[in-house]
Parts: structure tokens; C-alpha cells; sequence
């Protein structure tokens, strides 16, 4: 047989094969290149050691990368990290129904059981969609109110040269304004149990992410003092719902809304231990990272003067020493670009991962059924061809027309596609108020000399708190000559 013969007969054959896979339902093969191999320590567990010592440092290696994407060998595996926009977009948009949710989070699933956070599919779908009211558009802004009186509330303790812990500060006015705006409760003197309940969870499920030996400290349940913590906020919440059932009043909160929900076909409602699943994980997720961006946006402000006095001059032009409303939100902008660049340099939630259930190809990369794929977000915001001298603070980068200038997808830190943080309208106007309304009453510096390091736990938290000395500043009728001395 002569060359144009074989080249025939092997085409044919491949024709063959290719409807043979059709027949038996087979996927066509996925790209063979695999990613560069990022190795910052020694063989085995080198990369291990590295994350364990510096996670931001190692995040930013991996950013580094030519392409945005590498292979992180670890321990017993290797997972895959993407640093870009098109990357984070075909692993939470386009190819998103080729993952679930990664390997980190069945460390939380012990504490938030299949909450909103952790479920997934037509479970995942049918939640949202029930949750999805309570916290759209119009319901929000009958928020404000709330939020503000809630700021007041908190800043009115703060005595004129008290030093105050901001981070602490942020999580208990976070953790009140949630548990109003969205159970209709107020959690009062237990706020400062929840606090210290949420820490200890949270450095439990830490420890697991960060470690090799995960599985010799089995799950997070079994540690006393997690426990403990769990049974408290279990207790907590549990008699929140408790109470709304016996009273059987529908306030129009959330809560209502999952206690009133039916399941399709069968009528039936939600059981107690379904109820409580998402409401932990409004606890959880709902307060603790707007509460860091918070912590971070006044820590920034601190070290920058000329934006603070650009806040204070807006707060107190806006608000002329009453307290805010909805109706000023459209108009306190600079508080909005503030928060929304703090978001950017320190997004609370700086990596998210998603674990591939087929094998399924990033950037003409082939990924393996099984792979955890991270998205690096805190890595990609601070990329100097999206965001010029990235890691500088200037709200302004947000200004509308600056906004609109930033590259579709580098700007994610609420995640993207389906699974977008359901709560992000909300944190943005909630962190735009608060702002607003600490800075006509109060200005807040710095109380010891140097910089706070951030501590990348589960969310980005500045590590050792925030302390800050408080200035109290006089009613705001009118703007005190110094905050018109704007740049």
C-alpha cells in the first residue's frame, strides 16, 4: 500500500474512533499541556512550608507566573492556581458547571452545614432563588436606615481619646446589622460571644487548610473549643428560630422567607436543621467580611489624609450632622470608592477554589478530573497592567469613568457568575454608610506606629487587630475650614 493509501486508511480509522466515542457517550480529549510548575521551597513539601509561612507571598509567586496559570505541587497533590481575568472567568463563569465548590470548603461544612456556601446543584439553585428577594435591589435600600442607626449606635460609645480595637468594633456592629436587617433580632449582649465563637472557628478551619496532616486532625467538630463554639451559636440560633415559629410572624426578612418556604411537590417546609444551615452561614459569612474590609478601609484612611478629609468633607457636606438615610447613598460617592478600592487591595475573600468533577480545560490547559483550581484573586487585583502602582490606595481608580476603564473580570471581590456572592449589593452599601457616618462624627488614627500585617485565614483579617485612638469631631452644622483644605 502506498503512502496516499495509509494516510486513507488512518484518517478513516480516526473517523471510526470519533464515532465510536459519540456512540458510547465519550467527552473528546482535553488539551495534554499542563501548566507551569511554581516550586518556591524544597522537593515535597516545600510549597507547603512556604504557604504555611507567608500564603499572600506565595499567592503572589504564582500571579507572577507568564500566562496567569501554574501547577502548585503539595503534599499527596497538586492544585491549580489562576491569576487573570480570562482564567478567573472560564473557571467561574464559562466552565463553571465543570467544578463544584473546592476541596477548602468541606472544612467548613462542619460548621455551616449545606448552607447557601457549601451546597450545590439543584439544592444550591433552589436556596438562592428562595434567599434571592430578601436581599435584591429594592429590599436593600429599606436597609439603610438600620444600617446607619446601627453606626451611630456603636460610635456614640467611642469615648474622645479612648483607644478602641476597630477590628473587634466593625465585627460586632456587622454582626447587629445583620442579624436586624435580615432575622429581625438583635443579638445585644450575645454579640460579643458570637464574635469570639466565629474566631475560634475560624482559625480551626485554618489550621486544616494550611496543613498536609488535615486528616490526623479529622474534622473540625471534634475540637473542644470548636465545639464549644459551635454549640454557642447554635444556641443562638436555634432560639432565634425557635421564636419566629412560635410567634408565626412574617416580618418579610429573610428568616421569614425560609420559614414560609415549601418544597415544590411535596408542600413540605424546611426543617429546623435546614433553617439553621443558612442561617449560620449569614452569621459567618454575612458579617465577618464586610467587618475586615471595614477594619482595613480605616486602617487605609488613617495612613492617607488627604482621603480621609475627602470623606469627611463629603460625609459632613451630605449629611450635615444628621443621620444618613437611603436617599444620600446616590450622593456620599467618595465613601463608595473608598470601600470599593479597600476591596481591591485587601478583598476579605483573596483566593476562592473550585474542585474540577471532569477533566476540562483553562487556557488551552489541560485540568484533570479532581484538581482543585484557586482563583487568585488578591494576586490579580494587584496587577500592574490592570491597576497602575497597585499597591497604592487611591479611591479614585473607582471614580465612574476610571471604573469604567478597568478590564472586564480583574475586578472580582465577590466572586463571579452563578455562584457571585448573593449578599454583595448589600455589603457594598452597608461598608458606603458606615463609612460615611463614622467620619462625620469621629476621626480615628492610627494608635501605634508601623504597619498591620494582613492574616490570610479563611477571609483576609488584619492580623492583631486594629487599635485606633479616637478624636472626637464637633456637630457637623457646617464644614470646619481644615476639611475644606482639600487637594
Amino acid at each position: 500500500m502506498n503512502a496516499e493509501g495509509l494516510g486513507r486508511l488512518a484518517s478513516h480509522a480516526a473517523d471510526r474512533v470519533r464515532g465510536w466515542r459519540a456512540l458510547l457517550g465519550g467527552a473528546p480529549r482535553v488539551a495534554r499541556t499542563r501548566p507551569a510548575r511554581l516550586q518556591v521551597g524544597g522537593p515535597i513539601l516545600g510549597n507547603v512550608f512556604a504557604l504555611a509561612r507567608d500564603r499572600l507571598w506565595v499567592m503572589q509567586q504564582a500571579g507572577a507566573i507568564r500566562g496567569g496559570i501554574c501547577e502548585l505541587p503539595l503534599a499527596g497533590g497538586t492544585v491549580v492556581v489562576v491569576s487573570t481575568p480570562d482564567l478567573v472567568h472560564e473557571l467561574l463563569v464559562s466552565e463553571a458547571d465543570s467544578f463544584e465548590k473546592g476541596t477548602t470548603f468541606r472544612f467548613l461544612r462542619p460548621i455551616i452545614g449545606n448552607g447557601l456556601l457549601t451546597s450545590e446543584g439543584d439544592f444550591h439553585r433552589r436556596q438562592r432563588k428562595l434567599m434571592a428577594p430578601a436581599l435584591a435591589h429594592k429590599r436593600i435600600a429599606g436597609y439603610a436606615d438600620t444600617m446607619a442607626e446601627y453606626a451611630e449606635r456603636s460610635q456614640r460609645g467611642w469615648a474622645d481619646g479612648a483607644t478602641i480595637d476597630v477590628s473587634a468594633e466593625m465585627m460586632r456592629l456587622t454582626l447587629d446589622v445583620v442579624s436586624k436587617t435580615l432575622l429581625d433580632t438583635d443579638v445585644g449582649e450575645a454579640a460579643d460571644e458570637v464574635g469570639s465563637a466565629v474566631s475560634i472557628l475560624v482559625r480551626e478551619v485554618n489550621a486544616r487548610i494550611s496543613t498536609p496532616i488535615s486528616f490526623l486532625l479529622g474534622s473540625v467538630s471534634r475540637n473542644p473549643a470548636a465545639r464549644a463554639a459551635m454549640a454557642t451559636l447554635d444556641g443562638i440560633i436555634l432560639r432565634i428560630i425557635r421564636e419566629r415559629r412560635s410567634s408565626k410572624a412574617d416580618t418579610g426578612d429573610l428568616l421569614s422567607m425560609l420559614l414560609a418556604a415549601q418544597e415544590e411537590g411535596t408542600g413540605e417546609g424546611m426543617s429546623d436543621a435546614q433553617v439553621r444551615d443558612e442561617v449560620m452561614t449569614i452569621f459567618l459569612a454575612g458579617h465577618e467580611t464586610t467587618a475586615n474590609a471595614l477594619s482595613w478601609a480605616l486602617y487605609l484612611l488613617a495612613g492617607h489624609p488627604d482621603a480621609y478629609r475627602r470623606l469627611r468633607t463629603e460625609a459632613v457636606t451630605v449629611l450635615g450632622g444628621r443621620t444618613a438615610s437611603a436617599s444620600d447613598v446616590p450622593r456620599l460617592g467618595f465613601a463608595l470608592q473608598v470601600f470599593k478600592e479597600t476591596l481591591r487591595l485587601y478583598p476579605p475573600a483573596y483566593l476562592t477554589s473550585r474542585l474540577a468533577i471532569r477533566d476540562v480545560e483553562i487556557g488551552g490547559h489541560r485540568v484533570a478530573a479532581g484538581t482543585d483550581v484557586i482563583a487568585n484573586i488578591y494576586a490579580m487585583q494587584r496587577r500592574p497592567e490592570y491597576f497602575p502602582d497597585p499597591d497604592r490606595f487611591d479611591p479614585d481608580r473607582f471614580e465612574v469613568a476610571a471604573e469604567r476603564a478597568i478590564p472586564r473580570g480583574a475586578y472580582v471581590p465577590f466572586g463571579a457568575g452563578a455562584r457571585i456572592c448573593i449578599g454583595n449589593n448589600f455589603a457594598m452599601m452597608e461598608g458606603q454608610l458606615i463609612l460615611a457616618t463614622l467620619a462625620q462624627r469621629v476621626e480615628l488614627s492610627l494608635a501605634k506606629a508601623g504597619e498591620i500585617a494582613p492574616e490570610p485565614l479563611v477571609t483576609l483579617r488584619p492580623a492583631g487587630g486594629v487599635p485606633m485612638r479616637v478624636k472626637r469631631l464637633p456637630s457637623a452644622g457646617a464644614i470646619p475650614e481644615k476639611l475644606r483644605k482639600v487637594p
